[in-house]
């Protein structure tokens, strides 16, 4: 697929439902919640599809991140739009570079057979990825992606990683959230646990830090969870239910389609980008405000997975 399926009113109208989103959304100064806060219902929010990318339907995605890569030659400097991903499953972990605008796998390392590949994010000049069931992890050069280190933390699981552009924030599929510093031997320096209200927000999987939040995917729902990092807070649901389901009704690939299962967040241009494990398609999403009737609490208790 060499340009992406756009639908151009959708995409006119993103810019400023994002600015909205954003404004009220953000949680840089979130209070300590109290008894009565923890009653207080979060927002709800369904979802637009304004574009749609290729792909690779073999890959087991764990990890997604947007980037723009510019080169300069010849008195001129050129930018291509790219995700970082990790893959998973034994024998077929990875780390790539991949185009945004046809789903080109442009370079990719694979990991020893022993190591199931979760979570990746680049901070600074270096790409970090955890591994599941271990606290060890690997550390790739940009843009070539060689491995030039690894890292041990004190997880017993990594499953998610983003960075608030200091530290490495990590999810082991439990409510917890962790604060790693990798200039401090990757330790703990805070930990939180991210509740709905009173109830605990378990299988946090695939993270991204978004508009001073952190968005999780949460594993085996079609849910994603914003986070307030000062308290882990609940501040809001994207609901992508039925997002899966369309695709997989295309039959565009032979492969079976997994769970959703990545967001990617470009900064500059204020886009989200969705997709799952062995899907065939990214898709660029707008969130909608949705009221919290019947229908939507209803998703809201599906976003709590039974393990």
């Amino acid at each position: 697929m060499g340009t992406p399926r756009l639908l151009p009113a959708r995409a006119r109208a993103s810019i400023i439902v994002w600015t909205a989103f954003l404004l009220l959304g953000s949680c840089q100064h979130c209070p300590a919640q109290s008894t009565e806060q923890q009653q207080h219902l979060p927002d709800f929010f369904g979802y637009e599809v304004v574009a749609e990318y290729a792909h690779d339907p073999s890959a087991f995605t764990q990890g997604l991140q947007f980037d723009t890569l510019c080169s300069s030659g010849g008195g001129s400097s050129t930018c291509k739009e790219v995700f970082w991903e990790s893959t998973g499953m034994y024998g077929q972990s990875s780390m790539r570079l991949v185009s945004a605008s046809d789903g080109k796998v442009l370079a990719k390392t694979p990991m020893m057979s022993q190591w199931f590949g979760e979570g990746t994010t680049r901070l600074g000049d270096k790409l970090y990825q955890i591994t599941w069931l271990s606290g060890a992890g690997f550390i790739y050069s940009v843009p070539d992606l060689k491995q030039v280190g690894t890292f041990s933390t004190p997880l017993k699981d990594g499953w998610g990683l983003t960075t608030d552009g200091s530290l490495l924030v990590a999810s082991d599929g439990s409510e917890q959230l962790y604060w790693l510093d990798p200039h401090n031997n990757f330790k703990i320096v805070k930990q939180m646990r991210v509740l709905d209200g009173a109830k605990p927000v378990v299988a946090l999987n695939e993270l991204e830090f978004i508009g001073g939040e952190v968005w999780a995917n949460v594993w085996q729902t079609e849910c994603i969870a914003r986070i307030c990092p000062q308290t882990g807070k609940v501040k809001g649901w994207l609901l992508m239910h039925g997002l899966g389901q369309s695709l997989q009704n295309r039959q565009l690939s032979n492969h079976a389609m997994d769970v959703l299962n990545g967001i990617a967040w470009d900064h500059r241009r204020q886009r989200l980008f969705i997709t799952g494990k062995y899907w065939p398609r990214i898709f660029e999403v707008v969130p909608v405000p949705v009221n919290a009737t019947m229908d939507v609490q209803a998703k809201r208790q599906s976003c709590f997975p039974r393990l």
